[in-house]
């Protein structure tokens, strides 16, 4: 009795092994969350990536509208600039953006602000003692030397999890740029209204 219950236990074994129905079923259910996974994480980088692009791109065509001025900025104009970053970033990527005119005194051996706006009282204007903040972006300048800083703050949330360790400037659900560009066809981009040191 005992042994061919043993026989049947290792027959229905034998055939049980060599039985492939179900297998590609079992085999999907383990390899679903790995395709779901690569999905959803490409869809995620690749808006990731397209947000950083643009941003980019609206941070540098915002600075370089600037520094082609001819004649001194206006308020108007510079809350333009806010506007044209915020229509090229679209409705659903808020913005915040600060411009500002730098120059480097070698006298006083530091770098001082003309002037500062930023688009939302989120983000403070600099000031010359606020400005060695921002001071790793700033480059070696040569006295009387100025420059136009744009910062572009853009808020990003991903859609799935934290992409912060592939994009590197993703902090707290805001992407960060600045773009630091020298005035084209002035020594000093000043504003209207402002004394210009």
């Amino acid at each position: 009795m005992m042994r061919n219950l043993l026989q049947m236990t290792r027959t229905a074994l034998r055939r049980f092994k060599r039985d492939e129905r179900g297998l590609a079923a079992a085999e999907m259910l383990m390899v679903m969350p790995i395709y779901m996974f690569c999905i959803f994480g490409t869809f995620t980088f690749w808006d990731a990536f397209d947000v950083v692009n643009r941003s980019q791109k609206a941070a540098y065509s915002v600075s370089d509208l600037v520094t082609r001025k001819q004649d001194n900025v206006t308020e108007a104009y510079v809350t333009g600039m806010f506007n044209t970053m915020q229509y090229m970033m679209g409705p659903s990527l808020p913005t915040r953006t600060r411009i500002t005119s730098v120059f480097y005194s070698e006298a006083r051996n530091r770098y001082e602000v003309l002037w500062s706006r930023a688009s939302t009282t989120t983000i403070p204007r600099l000031t010359t003692a606020t400005l060695p903040g921002l001071q790793d972006h700033l480059p070696v300048m040569h006295d009387g030397d100025a420059l136009i800083v744009v910062e572009a703050n853009v808020d990003f949330v991903p859609l799935i999890g934290p992409v912060d360790w592939v994009m590197g400037n993703v902090e707290d659900g805001v992407l960060r740029h600045v773009i630091v560009t020298r005035p084209r066809f002035l020594p000093k981009i000043c504003m209207q209204g402002v004394a210009c040191g």
